[in-house]
């Protein structure tokens, strides 16, 4: 980090990815800088790496979007409830992110992490990127509007997401990817591992 810093590659338009390994004054550099943090915990739970100071950094100044970069698992609600587990895991305590602050990563911090400050919300002249999860699933049955931030950043799954659009562009309907044949999908690619 300080060799980046020394370089003049810390700032707004830059993003740490995973920044697990980091000591109090490279936590300082990244923040002082308002350096962007992409934290992929279920990466580093796979992996064995550790847990990211991520409270630390936002704390510090950096921006926290999420990402998910492995192939055992793709699920952005996973990513952002371990931000908050796995800070629960270190500390012996809870409450250290609220939904809201994991959804803001997870969205409008997610989307200015790739250089597109004009999606992850709802405004006029944003993009029109909408999802839409089922609140009538097994794991959100019961939700309140109240509690409605609490239970999708800690109960949700890919499997209650219902509609999907992306730049006004319908995705996925009703649960059903419009544009990829999913199960064909997964057979090829079963195929081309297993040969």
């Amino acid at each position: 980090v300080r060799l980046l810093a020394e370089r003049g590659a810390l700032g707004r338009r830059t993003v740490a990815v995973h920044a697990t390994h980091l000591t109090a004054s490279d936590v300082a550099l990244l923040g002082g800088a308002r350096t962007g943090v992409c934290m992929c915990p279920t990466t580093e739970r796979d992996l064995a790496d550790g847990i990211g100071p991520a409270r630390a950094l936002t704390d510090a100044g950096s921006p926290l979007s999420l990402g998910s970069d492995q192939h055992a698992m793709i699920d952005l609600f996973e990513e952002a409830r371990a931000v908050e587990l796995d800070e629960r895991l270190r500390t012996r305590e809870r409450g250290h992110w609220t939904a809201a602050e994991l959804l803001t990563a997870a969205t409008a911090d997610g989307h200015a992490a790739l250089g597109w400050p004009e999606a992850g919300r709802i405004a006029p002249g944003a993009y029109a990127d909408l999802v839409t999860v089922a609140s009538d699933s097994v794991r959100l049955a019961g939700t309140t509007p109240d509690h409605l931030a609490e239970s999708v950043i800690f109960a949700a799954s890919p499997a209650d997401v219902r509609h999907v659009v992306i730049s006004g562009r319908e995705i996925v309907r009703d649960g059903h990817h419009l544009l990829v044949d999913v199960p064909a999908a997964l057979t090829e690619s079963i195929a081309a591992v297993t040969g």
